[in-house]
Protein backbone atom coordinates (compact mmCIF):
# COMPACT_ATOMS: atom_id res chain seq x y z
CA UNK A 1 0.00 0.00 0.00
CA UNK A 2 1.49 3.35 -1.15
CA UNK A 3 0.75 6.08 1.39
CA UNK A 4 1.86 9.95 0.60
CA UNK A 5 3.01 11.45 3.87
CA UNK A 6 0.78 13.07 5.60
CA UNK A 7 1.94 16.67 7.30
CA UNK A 8 0.08 19.87 8.43
CA UNK A 9 -0.88 21.81 5.36
CA UNK A 10 -1.36 25.14 5.02
CA UNK A 11 -3.25 27.41 2.11
CA UNK A 12 -0.38 27.78 -0.84
CA UNK A 13 -2.64 27.80 -4.05
CA UNK A 14 -1.47 30.98 -5.77
CA UNK A 15 -4.14 31.72 -7.28
CA UNK A 16 -4.74 35.34 -8.00
CA UNK A 17 -8.05 35.45 -9.94
CA UNK A 18 -10.12 34.06 -7.44
CA UNK A 19 -11.16 30.71 -8.96
CA UNK A 20 -9.99 27.64 -7.57
CA UNK A 21 -7.60 25.39 -9.54
CA UNK A 22 -8.74 22.44 -11.12
CA UNK A 23 -7.44 19.09 -10.92
CA UNK A 24 -7.85 15.73 -11.98
CA UNK A 25 -5.98 12.92 -10.13
CA UNK A 26 -5.38 9.15 -11.55
CA UNK A 27 -4.22 6.64 -9.55
CA UNK A 28 -5.15 3.05 -9.11
CA UNK A 29 -5.35 3.22 -5.49
CA UNK A 30 -8.21 4.59 -3.69
CA UNK A 31 -6.27 5.49 -0.24
CA UNK A 32 -3.88 7.50 -2.31
CA UNK A 33 -6.38 9.15 -3.76
CA UNK A 34 -8.50 9.67 -1.02
CA UNK A 35 -5.43 11.35 1.53
CA UNK A 36 -4.38 13.26 -2.53
CA UNK A 37 -7.96 14.70 -2.32
CA UNK A 38 -8.11 16.00 0.90
CA UNK A 39 -5.00 17.63 0.90
CA UNK A 40 -5.15 19.62 -2.61
CA UNK A 41 -9.14 20.67 -1.46
CA UNK A 42 -7.74 21.84 2.12
CA UNK A 43 -5.06 23.73 -0.06
CA UNK A 44 -7.98 25.73 -2.13
CA UNK A 45 -7.78 23.30 -5.42
CA UNK A 46 -10.92 21.52 -6.75
CA UNK A 47 -9.99 17.84 -7.63
CA UNK A 48 -11.73 15.38 -9.49
CA UNK A 49 -10.22 11.86 -9.03
CA UNK A 50 -10.47 8.64 -10.65
CA UNK A 51 -9.37 5.34 -9.90
CA UNK A 52 -9.29 3.99 -13.52
CA UNK A 53 -7.79 5.52 -16.23
CA UNK A 54 -10.09 4.39 -19.08
CA UNK A 55 -13.18 6.53 -16.80
CA UNK A 56 -10.34 9.29 -16.78
CA UNK A 57 -10.22 9.61 -20.54
CA UNK A 58 -13.84 9.14 -21.02
CA UNK A 59 -14.68 11.60 -18.41
CA UNK A 60 -11.84 14.00 -19.77
CA UNK A 61 -12.85 17.84 -21.12
CA UNK A 62 -10.68 20.07 -22.65
CA UNK A 63 -9.93 23.02 -20.73
CA UNK A 64 -11.35 21.91 -17.72
CA UNK A 65 -8.27 20.74 -15.52
CA UNK A 66 -5.67 22.98 -14.93
CA UNK A 67 -3.68 19.97 -14.10
CA UNK A 68 -3.53 16.49 -14.31
CA UNK A 69 -1.84 13.99 -11.66
CA UNK A 70 -1.53 10.61 -13.26
CA UNK A 71 0.25 7.57 -11.44
CA UNK A 72 2.18 5.67 -13.70
CA UNK A 73 1.81 2.06 -13.09
CA UNK A 74 -1.79 1.24 -13.70
CA UNK A 75 -3.54 -1.69 -15.06
CA UNK A 76 -5.58 -1.76 -18.02
CA UNK A 77 -3.52 1.77 -19.66
CA UNK A 78 -0.55 3.04 -17.59
CA UNK A 79 -0.02 6.50 -16.85
CA UNK A 80 2.37 7.34 -19.57
CA UNK A 81 -0.55 5.85 -22.15
CA UNK A 82 -3.65 8.32 -20.47
CA UNK A 83 -0.94 11.01 -21.29
CA UNK A 84 -0.48 10.03 -25.07
CA UNK A 85 -4.70 9.34 -25.13
CA UNK A 86 -5.33 12.38 -23.70
CA UNK A 87 -2.84 14.79 -25.75
CA UNK A 88 -4.63 13.79 -28.38
CA UNK A 89 -7.61 15.32 -27.78
CA UNK A 90 -5.70 18.46 -25.56
CA UNK A 91 -2.27 19.18 -26.68
CA UNK A 92 -2.01 21.72 -23.93
CA UNK A 93 -2.76 19.72 -20.96
CA UNK A 94 -0.41 19.91 -18.57
CA UNK A 95 0.29 16.84 -16.89
CA UNK A 96 2.71 15.48 -14.17
CA UNK A 97 3.23 12.03 -12.74
CA UNK A 98 3.15 10.15 -9.63
CA UNK A 99 5.24 7.36 -9.04
CA UNK A 100 6.15 4.95 -6.20
CA UNK A 101 7.62 2.61 -8.73
CA UNK A 102 10.97 3.77 -9.85
CA UNK A 103 12.49 1.03 -11.78
CA UNK A 104 9.03 1.13 -14.26
CA UNK A 105 9.15 5.17 -14.45
CA UNK A 106 12.88 4.86 -15.58
CA UNK A 107 12.58 2.13 -17.76
CA UNK A 108 9.69 4.05 -19.53
CA UNK A 109 11.03 7.19 -19.85
CA UNK A 110 14.00 5.64 -20.85
CA UNK A 111 12.51 3.46 -23.73
CA UNK A 112 9.81 5.70 -25.10
CA UNK A 113 9.27 9.59 -22.72
CA UNK A 114 12.67 10.51 -22.68
CA UNK A 115 11.28 13.83 -24.19
CA UNK A 116 9.71 14.35 -21.15
CA UNK A 117 10.74 16.94 -19.10
CA UNK A 118 12.54 15.48 -15.71
CA UNK A 119 10.40 18.01 -13.64
CA UNK A 120 6.99 16.60 -14.45
CA UNK A 121 7.40 13.14 -12.15
CA UNK A 122 7.03 13.32 -8.92
CA UNK A 123 8.37 10.76 -6.69
CA UNK A 124 5.70 9.31 -3.65
CA UNK A 125 5.91 9.60 -1.18
CA UNK A 126 5.84 13.13 -0.48
CA UNK A 127 5.96 15.69 1.97
CA UNK A 128 1.84 16.91 1.82
CA UNK A 129 3.24 20.85 1.71
CA UNK A 130 6.28 20.16 -0.66
CA UNK A 131 3.79 18.44 -3.15
CA UNK A 132 1.34 22.10 -3.04
CA UNK A 133 4.63 23.51 -3.77
CA UNK A 134 5.32 21.82 -6.71
CA UNK A 135 2.10 21.75 -8.28
CA UNK A 136 2.06 25.09 -8.01
CA UNK A 137 5.11 25.62 -9.63
CA UNK A 138 4.39 23.68 -12.16
CA UNK A 139 1.04 25.08 -12.23
CA UNK A 140 2.66 28.89 -13.10
CA UNK A 141 5.36 27.73 -15.23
Amino acid sequence: MTKIKENNTCNTNNNNDGNKKRIMIVDDEPDVISVLKIVLEENGFEVDSFIDPIAALKNYRTGLYDLLILDIKMPKMDGFELHDEIKKIDDKAKVCFLTASEMYYKKSRREKYCSLDKDLFIQKPIANEDLVAELNKMLTS
